[in-house]
């Protein structure tokens, strides 16, 4: 056809009125599109910004439920697990500074019961009427002769609070008196272990002084059978403030199952109700925030440790001893805070490195690179069976060890930071060998993979 014919025949009434018709259908769906984009549009992204801010608001509260749960747990754990307690408080027997602050007590208990000055002094003057010339010499030694025995007796003691039976004896006494733990967290009264309204800590010693009676007796020290039954105590810490804290002790002990149990559903919810591209952001932000939580936590018993030791009278507890005293029940709730830290940074970057971002890509190309190079070094060429089997079922293999990983740290009865760490390693090491080895396997998948927007011969 020529270019007149083309021409007269787009020019003919019928073939004008088809393009018109045509440019109307389009002007209408153009019409209808905008129309539905401005109504669809506003509310699918009002939608997600809601979503987005109740994610962010739940990773807050996440956060600061694990910052008291951590302490509610430990608090639990270790007034309702006899041994674990005993497992804590058993090196203070060693630690030369309970030693010394026991031996102290108990000597000033001993001399005070037994009056020594006025018994050598009666014995003396006994003396002084046998021998009438030399009676005032003799009577004028009564005060440093009860300064050597009240030496022999901080001696005798002292050599007792170092014995293995010293310690056998405070395993023992801790561990059936537990219940005074309890006593110190819930502010009751009564047992070896107790705490009044003033805020003092005291622990019996009239199983001590028996001991050190029987021990002076038999180095034949006469004095020390007038020592009578004494149960007495000594403080082990005075604050104002361990009656303020028994208050929201007994409530974290009360709430810590709840506590729990709420961290969980909040960290869950987070992620169940971010929009469908930012879960992954919402699981690495749960985990930066439980992170920052333990941290401030750390700091947080750092900094209230400093001031609770500084509420204490020096005279009433020797600062080493009540600086050993806090720091060895404390440990168990450092240890915790550690484990929480290190396993919530851990969740935090894999759900990192899982993710999209550049970051994260640049360091999974690293890996794939590496992976390359590896298994290029170490048997290149065609890709085995058993490499494709495990190229296919590799994602269930490396969930299976996340899966196992996870159920390490939650058979452990005890586990801290390093375990966390240890944990972490062995089961990355694992996945990266499952890539390394199954690396031939994916690279020829993708080799055989079609171009998207070419044809099979480009």
């Amino acid at each position: 056809m020529s270019l007149h014919d083309e021409a007269r025949v787009v020019g003919s009434p019928e073939q004008e009125e088809i393009l018109q018709l045509r440019a109307e259908v389009a002007r209408l769906q153009l019409e209808r599109d905008d129309a539905r984009k401005s109504i669809a549009t506003p509310a699918g992204r009002g939608a997600g910004l809601v979503r987005r801010i109740v994610a962010v608001l739940l990773v807050v509260l996440t956060a600061v439920l694990a910052c008291a749960t951590v302490p509610a747990l430990y608090l639990r754990s270790e007034v309702l697990d006899t041994d674990r307690y005993v497992a804590t408080v058993a090196p203070l027997a060693s630690d030369p500074a309970i030693q010394a602050e026991v031996a102290n007590k108990v000597t000033t208990q001993i001399t005070e019961a037994v009056d020594i000055e006025g018994i050598t002094r009666d014995a003396m003057t006994e003396l002084g009427k046998a021998a009438p010339r030399v009676a005032g010499v003799i009577t004028g030694l009564a005060p440093a002769i009860a300064e050597q025995t009240r030496t022999l007796i901080h001696t005798a003691v002292s050599k007792f609070v170092a014995s293995p039976q010293f310690q056998d004896l405070w395993i023992q006494v801790n561990r059936v008196a537990h219940q005074g733990l309890v006593n110190v967290a819930t502010g009751n009264t009564g047992g070896t272990v107790n705490i009044d309204e003033s805020g003092t800590v005291t622990i019996s010693t009239k199983e001590i002084i028996a001991r050190v009676k029987t021990l002076l007796v038999e180095q034949g020290v006469d004095i020390a059978a007038r020592i009578p039954e004494v149960n007495a105590q000594i403080t082990l810490l005075q604050s104002p403030e361990l009656v303020r804290a028994t208050e929201a002790i007994r409530t974290l002990d009360r709430t810590a199952p709840i506590l729990a149990w709420l961290t969980v559903l909040s960290a869950l919810g987070a992620i169940a109700v971010a929009p469908r591209g930012w879960r992954r952001h919402t699981t690495s932000n749960v985990g930066l925030g439980i992170a920052v939580a333990m941290a401030v936590l750390a700091l947080g018993l750092a900094i209230g440790l400093d001031i609770f030791l500084s509420t204490i009278p020096p005279a009433a507890v020797s600062p080493a001893a009540a600086q050993t005293l806090v720091d060895t029940l404390l440990t168990p709730l450092r240890t915790g805070v550690r484990f929480v830290f290190v396993v919530a940074l851990l969740i935090a970057l894999a759900a990192f490195l899982s993710g999209h971002s550049r970051p994260a890509e640049f360091v999974r190309q690293g890996f794939a690179r590496t992976g390359d190079y590896l298994t290029g070094k170490v048997g290149a060429g065609q890709a085995k069976p058993w490499q494709r089997w495990l190229a296919r079922f590799r994602r269930i293999l490396e969930a299976a060890v996340v899966g196992l990983a996870v159920l390490v740290l939650i058979l452990w009865q005890y586990p801290t930071a390093a375990v966390a760490i240890w944990t972490a390693v062995v089961a990355g090491l694992a996945i990266l060998l499952i890539e390394l080895l199954c690396r031939p396997a994916v690279v020829e998948a993708h080799a055989a993979e079609p171009v998207p927007g070419g044809s099979p011969e480009s």
